[in-house]
């Protein structure tokens, strides 16, 4: 209080005024290793058109602290990139919006971790790639790192992709296109080992989720469906199901573990090439409002599999449990919808008995 008087007295009225209007800091801060700061503090420059260059700034003036970003939308016509350990606290209703083409809004690279740091993070907020750009990269993070609670919108290519690096914790993301144009992309790309994703969501992506490459990496709770962006001419199949893959794991993907993730409504439930891939609990649908027909749930080319403790409905006439030359272990499962002569590999013995006697099931969703 007596600052402001001070103020006050010495002329300073006007000052005073622009600082409570602009709500932010007058003078940019500058680099300090034990200091955080908030978004606020970094105005648009003269000459500066989006939120980019002073996002940007900011992110170089916070190493190894915390940048916070308050709810608003911000116009981002350049990427933005974290290279200085840098975390980033985004409120829920913060969002980057691409405004111009490029190749990703954020890339998060070259982290390591400092002795006595318990390890960086990426928390909240929204990243819409606007169908101009992807959304999110993490590059070379050792180790380790947490990211939760972000919304991908719109990628152009892919909502997130993780490139090297080892102990990325990725929870709660919910990853969606809405709109039309996209067809091909994907929501997460897995290129990276010894990693967890945990409560993950893809909507509308034509991949769901893709492991490229990497060991020891856990999806667990994850959930894959699409369906509701209109085809592009009329009776076709909705727009982001044609090619349509809910899980891939490529062959160098080593020692895989889904469990309890839910494949909905894709050409392909589960695509596995990788040379030990486990599905544990994890289940398969198809939403028939979408007239999907010739499903695949698992289609394995490579690598030993075992499915285990979960349950495949048949919604659709042409539906094939399994097409596959790989080794592949079977137990615990439960079938609905498909006739007692079906094969059902692995059906625990009242399935097998008699259709008749399973509950009867409501499809629609």
């Amino acid at each position: 209080m007596k600052k402001f008087k001070n103020l006050i007295k010495n002329g300073g009225v006007f000052a005073l005024a622009m600082l409570f209007l602009s709500g932010c800091c007058i003078a940019e801060k500058k680099a300090n290793l034990d200091e955080d700061h908030t978004l606020c503090e970094f105005p648009v420059q003269a000459g500066e058109t989006d939120d980019a260059p002073r996002i940007q700034r900011a992110i170089q003036a916070t190493p190894n602290g915390v940048l916070t970003i308050p709810r608003g939308t911000y116009r981002i016509a350049t990427p933005i990139v974290i290279n200085n350990n840098c975390s980033l606290e985004m409120n829920r209703n913060a969002i980057f919006k691409a405004v111009a083409p490029m190749d990703v809004v954020l890339t998060i690279q070259d982290r390591k971790k400092p002795k006595g740091d318990c390890g960086g993070f990426m928390r909240g907020g929204t990243i819409d790639g606007n169908g101009l750009a992807s959304c999110l990269r993490i590059r070379n993070i050792y180790p380790r790192y947490t990211t939760s609670d972000v919304v991908l919108l719109n990628g152009k290519n892919y909502g997130l992709r993780v490139d090297g690096g080892c102990q990325i914790v990725c929870n709660n993301f919910y990853a969606q296109c809405t709109m039309s144009g996209l067809a091909g992309n994907t929501a997460f790309i897995i290129n990276g080992g010894d990693s967890y994703y945990t409560d993950c969501h893809a909507v509308d992506y034509t991949v769901g989720f893709d492991v490229w490459s990497g060991g020891s990496n856990r999806l667990t709770r994850c959930h894959s469906w699409g369906g509701p962006i209109p085809p592009v001419k009329p009776g076709e199949f909705p727009e982001m199901l044609k090619d349509s893959v809910n899980f891939r794991i490529r062959k160098a993907g080593s020692a895989t573990i889904l469990r309890d993730c839910y494949a909905d409504t894709g050409l392909i439930g589960y695509e596995i090439h990788g040379a030990e891939t486990r599905l544990l609990g994890c289940n398969y649908f198809s939403n028939t409002k979408f007239k999907l027909d010739n499903i695949t749930v698992i289609k394995h080319t490579d690598g030993r599999l075992l499915v285990s403790d979960g349950s495949f409905v048949k919604s659709a006439e042409h539906m094939t449990i399994y097409d596959g030359c790989g080794t592949v272990e079977w137990r615990n499962m439960f079938y609905w919808g498909w006739k007692p002569e079906d094969n059902c590999p692995g059906a625990l013995k009242f399935n097998q008995q008699n259709n008749a006697e399973q509950p009867t099931l409501n499809l629609a969703q």
